[in-house]
Formats: C-alpha cells, sequence, structure tokens
C-alpha cells in the first residue's frame, strides 16, 4: 500500500476518533470508574484517552508493522533520563518566576496527575509521535502539513478555556503554535518523545500548581516567563546540533521530508531498545 494512501487512511481514523469516538464512550463508564478510583480521576482520564484514540493507535501499528511500535510512537527509551534532566534545567526559570507570581498554591497529586502526567503522556504520544511522526517521518509529508493537521486539531481541543471569541481564537491559536513547537522538539530530539513529553508535563505542572490565571493565552507576567522555556528548549537543541547531531527539520523538508532525509524509511531497520 504505497504511503499516501496509508496517510490518508491514518488522518481520517484519526479525526474519526477525535471527533467521533466520544460519542461511543457512554456515560455509564464515569460512575463506575469515578467509584473505583474514589473520584479522582486516576482511572477515569487514561481509560477514556485509551478507548477514543485506541483504534487509531491500533490501526497506526498494522498500516506500519514493520515498524516496533515503540519506535513508531517514540517511545525508545534510550536517552530519555538526559530529556528529564534537560526539560527540568529549561522550565526552572520559569517555575521561579509563576513562584514569584503567585499567591496561592494548588498542590494536588491527583490534579497534577491528570492534568499534567496524563495530559503530557497521551497528548504528545498521540497528537506529536503517532499521528504527526507518522505523516512526517514514514509518510513523507514535509514538517509544515504534517505539523498544521495536528496542531490545528490539538488547538481546537483547547476552544474551551477561552470565554468570549476573542479568547477561544487566541487559545486555539496559542496552542497549535505550541503543538508545532513540540513536533519540532519531536523531530530534532531524534524522534524520541520525551523532551517534548518532559517539557509539556512540567509546564503544564507549574502552570497548576501556581494556579496562573488566563487559559492557554496566559497573561503577559505569565507568558514573559514562560518563553523562558521556549527560548532555552530553542538553545539546548542547537546545543546538540552544534555538538553533531543532524538537524532533521530543514528548508528542504518543510513541504516534503526528501527520501534522503535522515527520518527513518518504513523499509528501514528500526532500533531496539538499547541501540544507539
Amino acid at each position: 500500500m504505497k504511503n499516501q494512501i496509508k496517510a490518508l487512511l491514518l488522518v481520517i481514523t484519526f479525526i474519526f476518533c477525535h471527533y467521533g469516538m466520544k460519542y461511543f464512550w457512554g456515560k455509564s463508564w464515569i460512575p463506575i470508574l469515578s467509584e473505583l478510583d474514589q473520584h479522582t480521576d486516576l482511572l477515569l482520564f487514561p481509560a477514556k484517552y485509551l478507548f477514543i484514540y485506541g483504534p487509531f493507535l491500533l490501526i497506526a501499528t498494522v498500516l506500519f508493522k514493520p515498524i516496533h511500535w515503540y519506535e513508531l510512537l517514540g517511545l525508545n527509551i534510550k536517552d530519555s533520563q538526559r530529556y528529564l534532566l534537560a526539560a527540568l534545567a529549561c522550565c526552572t526559570p520559569m517555575v521561579i518566576g509563576y513562584a514569584f507570581l503567585s499567591s496561592e498554591l494548588n498542590i494536588s497529586i491527583s490534579g497534577v496527575v491528570t492534568g499534567s502526567i496524563y495530559a503530557g503522556f497521551f497528548e504528545e504520544v498521540i497528537f506529536r509521535a503517532a499521528l504527526f511522526g507518522i505523516l512526517f517521518r514514514f509518510c513523507r509529508w514535509g514538517f509544515i502539513p504534517a505539523a498544521l493537521i495536528s496542531s490545528i486539531i490539538f488547538g481546537l481541543g483547547h476552544i474551551y478555556q477561552g470565554h468570549d471569541v476573542i479568547s477561544a481564537l487566541m487559545a486555539v491559536t496559542i496552542t497549535t503554535i505550541a503543538g508545532t513547537w513540540f513536533a519540532w522538539l519531536y523531530c530534532e530530539c531524534g524522534y524520541r518523545i520525551w523532551f517534548p513529553l518532559w517539557m509539556h508535563i512540567l509546564m503544564n505542572a507549574a502552570y497548576g500548581i501556581f494556579s496562573m490565571s488566563g487559559g492557554a493565552a496566559g497573561d503577559l507576567k505569565g507568558n514573559l516567563f514562560k518563553a523562558t522555556a521556549i527560548i532555552l528548549s530553542i538553545v539546548y537543541i542547537n546545543v546538540l546540533i552544534k555538538g553533531g547531531k543532524k538537524r532533521e527539520v530543514t528548508l528542504s523538508s518543510l513541504f516534503k521530508n526528501q527520501p534522503n532525509s535522515s527520518s527513518l524509511s518504513i523499509k528501514t531497520p528500526t532500533y531496539g531498545l538499547n541501540d544507539a
């Protein structure tokens, strides 16, 4: 099956899951799972994510079955600890700034897990590694079309954070840009999801713990500190590139990922969990 046909099936499946599977979820599961996790949503959230996006992940692994599932989903564990340390370093100034601005703390373990860890993990694996990553790496879409289709859908999922038309548009625009930035981090970190995943989790956690206001759009002071994390992440990637890492997103791959790119081909042997 040609890659473009696979890409079309992948996108159609994703859109169906994202917008349609929620209607098959059913309300009967909510009280059952809420009772089991004592209304912390620790079971409800992952169960709902897996129910809604499970068919998409299954079809993706079937369509691209020569690729190991952990490679397809960006979950090769090599360098995961290094990327955690890098994310901590990038987010530290933002955390300090939020602590300075905050007037109250919202320290809730279940809140951090559901609002930060679950959101960061599932959104990065599903939107960045599975949807964007497959389109860019294996279907040879350019970075811009692959990033836009995943990031716009990701952005539209945050429209609820706006309280009027303007703020809703701002929330969608900012999260769409954020999704594109996460996609770039994913590419430049060897198509491993760990660095954008840790950045997503830590930024969400800081935002929630320090009760920052403004939704996805944020406010001026908060955004200034958030910008430090973004800038430092870009600096980190450039340090890796200067250290010898090949740049993955180039002018030649913006609209079509050329076959001579270092992106993996579906006919290329994949890396094992402990390979370099």
